[in-house]
């Protein structure tokens, strides 16, 4: 069950993503970040004087409530590793660099979380799921700045959903997610009132926008960052990586079909490879936990 949501919301963050690079593309990036975070708080604000989450007792220390702050990092550094890189290797380098995290984390128990050791056993299933993310690329150049920005603009949603993951489970779902959006919003203001960006050009921008970009990255993220707040202490980072870029793939190549009239043949593919190698590791890794050496025939 969980590993279909984690699909499912990965299919999701690819809607939003459109609808959010489309507002940073009419308003700009701080504009767009402000008025996603206002939307976001409004909407989990509500949700809670509607379901009345309680707080729960006991204190975490700071860095537990970062990950509104981390969010606003990971858009910088995609955006910047778009325009650098292009897309295809963008994205593909943010996958290695969050299966990177994803392994790590996992094999540290970074913050808590269930230890799953990086074994032998999960070497072909990982490295299946590296060629798959190889496979997507359609050009492999760039500068070592903008690559070593790809990377870690992978690595930043790891940390993030970790963060929140943990929040919502010391501190309530809904609780940690309002948290996430006010610590977000925080980030962006002080931004703004560093960088001052011209706010009378930005606010006719972002109202000719219309309510689809304006209202929907806020409301979405919301779905994602709470559901990434149940996903994640259930699933290994890992797996939960993979099953993420799956279903961010499987709906990209959907809405290339239906947007544009074509199959894109190489990340169809692709996105197959992922999805072998990631049920291959899944099938190692309850192998090795139950203390069954995988046959090998012929």
């Amino acid at each position: 069950m969980y590993s279909a949501l984690a699909s499912l919301i990965g299919a999701l963050i690819t809607v939003m993503n459109v609808v959010n690079t489309r507002l940073v593309g009419r308003a700009g990036v701080l504009a767009a970040l402000l008025v996603i975070h206002v939307v976001g708080l409004a909407a989990v604000s509500l949700i809670l004087i509607i379901k009345r989450e309680k707080a729960l007792p006991g204190r975490l220390p700071f860095y537990a409530y970062l990950g509104g702050f981390v969010g606003v990092g990971t858009v910088f550094a995609g955006t910047y590793a778009f325009a650098a890189l292009g897309a295809s290797l963008a994205v593909a380098l943010a996958l290695i660099g969050q299966t990177l995290f994803a392994v790590t984390a996992d094999a540290t128990g970074f913050m808590g979380r269930t230890i799953h050791p990086l074994t032998v056993r999960r070497l072909p299933g990982m490295a299946l799921a590296a060629a798959g993310a190889v496979i997507m690329v359609e050009r492999w150049s760039g500068n070592a700045l903008p690559i070593l920005v790809a990377l870690l603009s992978g690595v930043l949603p790891g940390v993030s959903f970790i963060l929140n993951s943990e929040l919502g489970r010391k501190k309530g779902l809904v609780r940690s997610t309002r948290v996430n959006y006010i610590v977000g919003l925080a980030t962006t203001l002080v931004l703004i009132a560093l960088i001052r960006p011209p706010a009378e050009a930005a606010a006719h921008t972002v109202a000719a926008a219309g309510p689809v970009l304006i209202l929907g990255g806020g409301l979405m993220g919301v779905v994602v960052v709470t559901g990434m707040s149940v996903v994640f202490p259930r699933v290994s980072a890992f797996s939960a990586t993979l099953l993420l870029y799956c279903g961010q793939a499987v709906a990209g190549v959907l809405m290339d079909a239906i947007t544009q009239g074509f199959f894109d043949a190489r990340k169809l593919v692709g996105t197959l490879v992922l999805l072998v190698g990631l049920t291959l590791d899944t099938v190692l890794s309850r192998r090795a936990a139950r203390g069954v050496r995988p046959s090998v025939e012929g």
